[in-house]
């Protein structure tokens, strides 16, 4: 059996002031509000009732994508979405509730931990409170528990896997160069997939230090570059080809899959979500079977378990090093353009939040039994802003 998956992952970061609360204007955004404003009326409005045309160019029917792909978003884009753009937000949570009636009780939303945080490069605390808040935040808004869960960049390091496992995650989505080596389970073998060989049609077993273990699907990476960045939502039909042409011809269940920001499908490609609803609309006609992570790793788990390279990222050639050092990475072409800023910059935040750490702990004390515990406990204030609940 063949099947196939498109995962979006969709984020902004927070852009309140932090002393009114609300976003201010965004002259780069015009003639909208702010960039939350054109994202919205560019990618994630359309994707909830996207219009698939006929032969002559007229409209046939208008299908959510979300309930039809996995999909993740930022705690603090959907606080934003709640707030600002309330039918979008619920046309959201209902489309997790619409994928489960269709992927056998799976859902397609992922949980992400509670800001964009490159977690390798936090101290073990705040990994758990990451990921802690991204849990609860999940629950109360899809209310359900979260199978899955999208690391901000996809980077990684073992002791973020555990922290997953730890909290109940099943499963995580890498790039293909992430993975180091793979084995049939139950053999002593490791092969080199190195340098982005991994075979991406099925999961795999990851196995940690404390004896916990997840999934991992590394996604195809040449196919979602040409999503984001070679023109490949010019037309749905071509997309689907290219999916279709992920499988091999080994007789296994095979998954096709691929991952990218979801802003992809309307803001950064105009009409992309309109090319993303023709591509899910050709696959469900033939050819393969649409799912979700886990509802493929239910039917089909693991036969092979995996190594991964630590401290590796996504969209770093260096690992995770653009987010603490002059690591080599450009943008813009700018030949003095230069990172070295970035180093004295991580040095003096993480002796910040050590000293603040340190301090919070002695004080909070005097109050407070367990002071990171009540930190990790207070996501019930901040999704909750009653009166009752901040008493």
């Amino acid at each position: 059996m063949r099947y196939v998956c498109i995962h979006a992952h969709f984020y902004q970061p927070p852009r309140e002031n932090p002393w009114l609360g609300e976003v201010e204007v965004e002259e780069g955004a015009y003639p909208y509000h702010d960039w939350n404003e054109r994202i919205t009326e560019e990618c994630y409005a359309p994707n909830t009732s996207s219009p698939l045309l006929d032969e002559e160019g007229r409209i046939k029917d208008l299908v959510n994508n979300y309930a039809r792909i996995s999909f993740d978003f930022g705690p603090t884009l959907l606080s934003w979405l709640e707030r600002r753009e309330r039918e979008v937000y619920l046309a959201i949570l209902e489309a997790d509730k619409e994928s489960r009636e269709r992927f056998s009780g799976h859902g397609s939303a992922l949980a992400h931990p509670y800001s964009h945080s490159i977690l390798p490069l936090d101290n073990r605390r705040d990994k758990c409170t990451q990921i802690l808040w991204g849990v609860r935040d999940f629950q109360k808004r899809f209310g359900r528990k979260p199978e899955g869960m999208w690391l901000p960049e996809t980077a990684v390091d073992l002791e973020t896997l555990d922290l997953l496992a730890r909290m109940g995650i099943k499963f995580t989505i890498l790039a293909p160069h992430q993975a180091a080596r793979v084995r049939p389970l139950g053999e002593k073998k490791w092969m080199d997939v190195s340098g982005g060989r991994v075979d991406v049609t099925m999961p795999y077993l990851c196995r940690l230090p404390s004896g916990r273990s997840l999934s991992l699907f590394f996604y195809h990476g040449g196919v979602a570059f040409d999503v984001a960045f070679g023109g490949l939502l010019h037309s749905g039909e071509q997309l689907a080809k290219r999916l279709l042409g992920i499988f091999s011809s080994r007789p296994e269940p095979q998954l096709a899959h691929i991952a990218t920001d979801g802003e992809t499908y309307g803001h950064h490609h105009k009409f992309g979500d309109m090319a993303l609803a023709y591509c899910l609309r050709y696959l469900e006609r033939g050819g393969a079977k649409l799912t979700v992570y886990g509802e493929y790793l239910e039917k089909h788990p693991p036969t092979h378990e995996v190594q991964i390279f630590e401290n590796t990222s996504w969209s770093c050639a260096h690992g995770v090093e653009r987010w603490r050092r002059d690591c080599g990475c450009r943008f813009g072409y700018r030949p003095n353009w230069h990172q070295k800023w970035r180093e004295p910059l991580r040095e003096a935040l993480n002796w910040l939040r050590d000293t603040l750490a340190t301090l919070y702990e002695r004080e909070a004390k005097k109050w407070l039994a367990d002071p990171w515990r009540a930190r990790n406990e207070y996501v019930e204030v901040v999704l909750d802003r009653s009166g009752e609940a901040v008493e």
